[in-house]
């Protein structure tokens, strides 16, 4: 499967040909549905965590569907870290400008939430764009690509 800018991706291409929007985020008050983080990650475990919570929408676009993963900061984190330590690449994008977690003066202000929205947007590009990211496991766990829940 191959990523590719939204610039440059159209639906008549394949469904090998995928691109992202990542432009909202909604306020949940119990866990969104999900399969990505739920082995060993003690972030992830999403039976602990509190509620309610923010959610970042991604809209994945393949050929003629598209589907709607809901993901955590905390998500965005242990993807963060299973890529980091599998490609070991320390000038990427992940280990220097990955957003900060929520601290006691950044109470989820919607200032807060755009930035930190806008932050992990890149880290999502800086991955999908990588070269030796393609067809990474854990990338396509995260954006749910060999899911067949695709809304048409």
């Amino acid at each position: 499967m191959m990523f590719l800018p939204e610039s440059k991706w159209s639906p008549r291409y394949e469904a090998q040909f995928y691109t992202i929007r990542m432009n909202t985020y909604e306020l949940l008050d119990k866990p969104a549905p999900t399969t990505f983080g739920n082995d060993e990650c003690s972030l992830c475990n999403y039976h602990h965590q509190k509620h309610p919570a923010v959610y970042y929408k991604i809209e994945v676009l393949r050929g003629n569907t598209k589907h709607t993963c809901l993901r955590r900061y905390s998500q965005f984190l242990y993807l963060r870290n299973k890529i980091h330590y599998t490609e070991r690449d320390d000038n990427m994008y992940t280990k220097k400008h990955f957003p900060h977690k929520t601290g006691p003066f950044h109470r989820d202000t919607p200032q807060f939430l755009e930035e930190r929205m806008e932050g992990l947007c890149k880290f999502l590009m800086d991955v999908l764009l990588r070269p030796e990211c393609v067809n990474n496991k854990w990338l396509e766990a995260f954006l749910e690509l060999s899911s067949g829940d695709e809304d048409q």
